[in-house]
């Protein structure tokens, strides 16, 4: 009876902590949709802080990133993006981590040069204590 009893109490905890990953992965493509908005609207202030202090990335060329380059480029608009959205999205929450990995179609410019066109990303996250913060992304321009 108390291995049943244990059984039961194990498959609804299991259940839970299902559920709270699924809400977090929710929340986190959610996220991305607010980072995307972020860049089109120019909002440096809610892009750095989805942005860890030790964030890192790397453009479609390989060219390595850290925070405040990303911050400077959309604040001097040496980057641009006047639409960008998002499909394809999906997350997977471990533990504190979070893997969100999608597409976004984009109408884009670097350094004066258009880069507009389909890219597929990957967004590691951190939840560092209130909320989750970006520590590392990559993206890829698909080829057409």
């Amino acid at each position: 009876m108390k291995f049943a009893i244990s059984l039961a109490a194990a498959a609804v905890l299991m259940m839970g902590a299902a559920f709270a990953a699924g809400g977090a992965g929710q929340k986190l493509v959610d996220l991305e949709a607010a980072w995307s908005k972020a860049f089109t609207g120019k909002d440096t202030a809610f892009i750095s802080n989805v942005l860890a202090s030790d964030w890192s990335g790397q453009d479609d060329s390989g060219k390595p990133l850290g925070k405040a380059d990303l911050v400077d480029a959309v604040k001097t608009g040496k980057m641009t993006m006047t639409a960008m959205t998002n499909h394809d999205v999906h997350a997977r929450v471990i533990g504190n981590i979070a893997v969100v990995q999608g597409m976004d179609d984009e109408t884009s410019s670097m350094n004066g040069k258009d880069t507009s066109g389909t890219y597929s990303w990957t967004d590691v996250f951190e939840n560092r204590g209130v909320h989750w913060q970006a520590i590392a992304s990559q993206v890829t321009k698909v080829a057409k």
